[in-house]
């Protein structure tokens, strides 16, 4: 089956949250405000890709992991890609490839851009996600230090399998004294209890009150909000069609 055309467009801006009104009964979105909100919305994910500074990980919920070595070439972007039908993940970033089996569909996921190290960049862009029922395109997500350390993006009621593509890019000044600090997370499973962010698949026009971002000059909390992790101030705009 093909996919459906739903036509809208999102803007992530620093501010908020807003959209136009067609985009009911689509993808949701909002941004999370902090490690610790993640943490609450998802402490068991069904399963984690990661790519950090020296290699790319892969975690399922039984903490079964699966790890490689990868070379990033400072400022270079290098093409990655998630897929997920059901049964089998594949994992794969510049030609380098994870694989495991894990059973059920997941709704929600979160995209975490890490850069801790002084200046420092993680950056996501071009993705392209698409489930049963539609195609969507974002721009970039983006964390880099001093200014914004940590971005933290959700989507939300996804449609059983999909595919994620686009491109990572890690930049650096002097290497990281840990990978954590310079990483990136794509976090899949399901947000069951209910929370207080923002429902933005009403078909508002106005920005919605989605959570306030941390302060420009934040670099984190420190705290292991990602058991799995081995040891950004950009607007962002989205379009689905």
């Amino acid at each position: 089956m093909g996919v459906r055309q739903s036509f809208f467009t999102i803007a992530l801006a620093t501010l908020g949250l807003s959209l136009s009104p067609v985009a009911a009964h689509a993808i949701g979105f909002s941004t999370v405000s902090s490690e610790a909100e993640l943490e609450n919305l998802m402490s068991q994910p069904a399963f984690v890709a990661t790519g950090q500074f020296g290699s790319i990980v892969w975690n399922n919920n039984d903490q079964t992991e699966s790890q490689v070595d990868f070379d990033w070439v400072n400022g270079e972007k290098q093409p990655f890609s998630i897929s997920y039908d059901g049964s089998t993940i594949r994992y794969t970033v510049e030609g380098k490839s994870l694989e495991t089996q894990t059973e059920g569909f997941f709704k929600d996921i979160f995209i975490f851009t890490q850069a801790t190290e002084d200046y420092s960049r993680v950056v996501l862009n071009n993705l392209r996600l698409t489930d049963s029922d539609t195609a969507l395109s974002i721009s970039g997500i983006a964390a880099s230090s001093p200014y914004k350390a940590v971005n933290i993006f959700w989507i939300q009621d996804i449609k059983k399998g999909f595919t994620l593509t686009g491109n990572a890019l890690l930049s650096w000044l002097n290497q990281p004294q840990n990978p954590v600090n310079l990483a990136y997370q794509i976090r899949v499973g399901n947000v069951e209890a209910a929370t207080d962010a923002p429902d933005v698949n009403q078909g508002q026009t106005a920005p919605v009150n989605s959570p306030t971002p941390a302060p420009e000059t934040e670099t984190g909390t420190g705290m292991d909000w990602f058991p799995w992790f081995q040891g950004t101030g950009s607007e962002r705009y989205c379009s689905s069609h």
